[in-house]
């Protein structure tokens, strides 16, 4: 029994020990990335995960640079090449722009307008923007509150009984 209750008291001391762990964060942000194993499902392909951003909470800048490092999670996966760059920020009242740099060659229209999803979704939490520009090369495409639709409400569920 002492045994027993020597490793449990261990395991709980190691816990609080490993960063971030047992320890309430103090600015979190949730950055929004594509579920790694979304296809065939009828799952949202997009969820996403709280980061500590610290004495960075206003420098959208440095947070939008955090936030092309990828997720930590192996259940994300960053909708973005790896080395994709942010170019520039503009934010005007409640519309932002972001140009990033080109990923023509390496995402499809669709994969485009998912990874242009989820860069939305996370500005929109991090500023009090209405919409978002992604500027990528020739590509841009503009998403909004109103418009950003993350599951399928028309189509009804097949009975398959």
């Amino acid at each position: 029994m002492k045994k027993i209750l020597c490793a449990a008291l261990a395991a709980v001391l190691l816990i609080s020990l490993l960063p971030g762990c047992g320890q309430k964060m103090k600015e979190p942000v949730t950055f929004y990335y594509q579920v790694t194993d979304y296809q065939g499902t009828m799952a949202c392909p997009i969820a996403g995960e709280e980061r500590e951003v610290a004495g960075y909470r206003d420098n959208l800048k440095y947070l939008l640079t955090f936030y092309l490092m990828g997720p930590i999670s192996q259940e994300l996966a960053s909708p973005l090449p790896l080395g994709t760059q942010l170019q520039s920020i503009n934010q005007s009242s409640e519309e932002l722009t972001i140009e990033i740099s080109d990923t023509a060659s390496t995402l499809s229209d669709s994969a485009f307008s998912l990874a242009c999803a989820c860069l939305s979704m996370t500005c929109m939490g991090l500023t009090n923007a209405e919409a978002v520009t992604v500027v990528s090369g020739s590509r841009s495409l503009t998403l909004d509150k109103d418009n950003l639709l993350l599951s399928d409400t028309i189509t009804p569920e097949e009975n398959t009984k």
